[in-house]
């Protein structure tokens, strides 16, 4: 995105005022409907300035006739310069704050509510991913026998994550062995990672070979659970776009849907965004995807105690009440991470 042309005052209330009154409505603001909202000018001198915001790049007028839009630069600039931050109201605090009362010990049933939560108060997509510092360690793990090859793996991780995993095994064996595999493993694995877990010593028992072999699976798949923690993004609220003229357009709803349900694409998009410096707003093409490039992701980092952190943010039109926004997705992010820590802790 280009450098922001300097505005003086008088342009700087004008495209404050566009961009006001077409997230309120969705619809071109003409010279006339501003003239009665900015009375210090009349309605040609009005119009002489939007052409001139135009010029510069910060308007667009959709149609000959029509009024003007702010552009992806109009609103980078209104961000970055004209918006004054609204508190969140008491109304929208009540609204969230319940979700937040009585929590689960699961971090991705907490993850989920504050997707929920955050749906609703910002009446946009939501998007919440886990936290990145957690990693996968060990809180218990069970052996099962399914059939004379394969045993399932139920593996209990801090944060009371539970995967599942199917183990191939080398010799037929009994339930009674394979518990006591897990009693032994259980023992000497609460709090491991999958690096610590390769560095238990072997077994010199009865059942060495088979509980080596077991060890090995059981490494791999926490190693595959480390990798999916960093790309595990929880969402809510879709059915907000619906509401909203923009995504009457079905192919862009489609595009939309789309990147929100491949967590791939959306995962190396946050992976990439600098959050350490309080909420960050993409807007547009700023993302650098195609598929986004008429819609805004307003972001922050949630700290779940000293080491802990993951984003939070949503996802929505470019035409969107950045103001309201920012501070909502800010005191879900508080409030989200004060639980994540204790469920952590």
């Amino acid at each position: 995105m280009q450098h922001p042309v300097p505005l003086d005052q008088r342009k700087q209330q004008i495209l404050k005022a566009v961009v006001a009154d077409y997230t309120r409505t969705g619809v071109p603001v003409g010279s006339a409907s501003l003239a009665v909202h900015l009375a210090t000018w009349s309605s040609a001198t009005i119009r002489n300035e939007l052409a001139t915001l135009s010029e510069v790049g910060y308007l667009i007028q959709p149609h000959t006739s029509a009024g003007r839009v702010p552009s992806d630069l109009g609103y980078r600039y209104y961000v970055d310069f004209l918006m004054d931050e609204e508190d969140v109201p008491v109304a929208v605090r009540r609204q969230v704050d319940p979700y937040f009362a009585v929590m689960p010990t699961g971090v991705e049933d907490i993850l989920e509510i504050a997707a929920t939560a955050l749906a609703h108060a910002a009446d946009a997509v939501s998007l919440v991913t886990a936290p990145r510092a957690l990693g996968v360690r060990v809180k218990h793990l069970d052996l099962v026998k399914l059939n004379d090859a394969q045993a399932l793996l139920v593996l209990v991780l801090e944060g009371n994550l539970v995967r599942q995993q199917a183990l191939n095994l080398t010799t037929p064996t009994d339930q009674t062995v394979l518990s006591a595999i897990a009693a032994g493993l259980n023992a000497v694995a609460v709090g491991l990672n999958a690096a610590g877990m390769s560095r238990l010593p072997e077994s010199v028992g009865e059942h060495a070979a088979l509980e080596h072999d077991l060890l090995i699976q059981i490494v791999a798949f926490m190693t595959v659970c480390d990798a999916q923690q960093d790309t595990l993004i929880i969402h809510d609220g879709v059915r907000n776009l619906l509401r909203q003229p923009e995504f009457g357009d079905v192919e862009l709803l489609q595009q939309v849907i789309e990147v929100v349900e491949e967590e791939r694409m959306l995962a190396a998009l946050l992976s990439a965004a600098d959050l350490d410096h309080g909420i960050q707003i993409m807007i547009g093409r700023e993302s650098g995807m195609a598929e986004l490039s008429r819609c805004s992701l307003v972001l922050t980092t949630y700290r779940a105690g000293s080491e802990r952190r993951g984003t939070i943010g949503v996802l929505g039109s470019t035409r969107m009440a950045y103001a309201q926004v920012g501070p909502r997705v800010r005191y879900v992010a508080q409030r989200m991470g004060r639980a994540v820590g204790r469920a952590l802790s």
